[in-house]
């Protein structure tokens, strides 16, 4: 039977940490770093994150403002205003972008689905020095090559999870399950950076089972609930399941293969919420040389 990691316990312990890392910052510098959260348009999900982030960014003594918006030319002009704010040491823009008007479209001939051809265009407008979730090409390029500035935070609360199981990365096979721009793309390229062998499997790939039977550390980020069963996973596995609200893991059966297994929720959700907070910190603590 795995061994089923606590994410709360680990989010809070890590929370102390850098509330004390906050005061000291504060001691010296006397500025309170701020982060700014951006949600486009509806969705549940968001205002949940948001509401978690919010809650835990006021325990580590962060500030924190949120903006809900609709309209595009909200967005970019706010982006902007943000990056000019000596005030705010952060910006985020919480995924997805659900926005009515793309980029160089009028108003009047909304196409929801064009929003994706426009995303980096949107979120190149971002400061990449405020850039906390790692969403800007000149950030995500840096992790590419090797030399990131910030990990998106699903990433690094991922990293976190491995470091702390004390797995040794380099050597390591890797198959990682979902090819967005903030998990499965960055997450693999940044394994592959430490020594991992890393495959990347997307919802075209055949024969998913092939792929993901073979590696020691799976990791799902798909949103397609209940995807992988236990006949597609390695035994003494470490799987860790990204899906949200509902796991991508059949918790259940899996858990009785793995070594190691993240629950959904309580898992990766807590630690995504204070890597993004870590990343505030050294943020602030880049601009001030602290």
């Amino acid at each position: 039977m795995a061994v089923i990691f606590d994410g709360k316990k680990l989010a809070a312990e890590k929370e102390k940490i850098l509330a004390k890392k906050m005061a000291e910052f504060k001691k010296k510098t006397g500025i309170t770093p701020k982060l700014v959260a951006v949600m486009v348009g509806e969705n549940p999900a968001s205002e949940l994150y948001l509401q978690k982030k919010s809650q835990a960014a006021k325990r580590v003594g962060i500030e924190i403002e949120i903006f809900k918006l609709n309209k595009l030319i909200e967005l970019i002009k706010l982006i902007r205003e943000k990056n000019k704010d000596e005030k705010t040491h952060g910006v985020m823009i919480q995924m997805p972008i659900k926005i009515q008007n793309p980029i160089r479209q009028p108003a009047d001939k909304i196409q929801n689905s064009k929003i994706k051809n426009n995303q980096i265009e949107i979120l190149s407008v971002i400061n990449p020095l405020k850039d906390v979730d790692c969403l800007t090409p000149e950030n995500f390029g840096l992790l590419a090559m090797g030399k990131p500035r910030f990990l998106p935070a699903t990433v690094r609360g991922i990293m976190t999870i491995v470091e702390n199981w004390k797995l040794k990365i380099e050597n390591l096979n890797v198959c990682v399950v979902g090819a967005s721009n903030i998990v499965g793309k960055p997450l693999a390229l940044h394994l592959s950076n430490l020594g991992a062998t890393v495959t990347i499997c997307r919802s075209k790939t055949k024969n998913l089972k092939k792929y993901t039977s073979q590696a020691d550390l799976l990791v799902s980020a798909t949103g397609v609930p209940g995807l992988i069963k236990k006949d597609m996973v390695k035994k003494g596995a470490v799987v860790i399941d990204v899906g949200s609200p509902v796991g991508d893991v059949d918790f259940e059966n899996v858990a009785k293969i793995a070594s190691f297994i993240t629950p959904v929720p309580g898992g990766v959700g807590p630690m995504t919420v204070i890597s993004l907070l870590e990343n505030l910190f050294q943020a602030a603590s880049l601009r001030y040389s602290v």
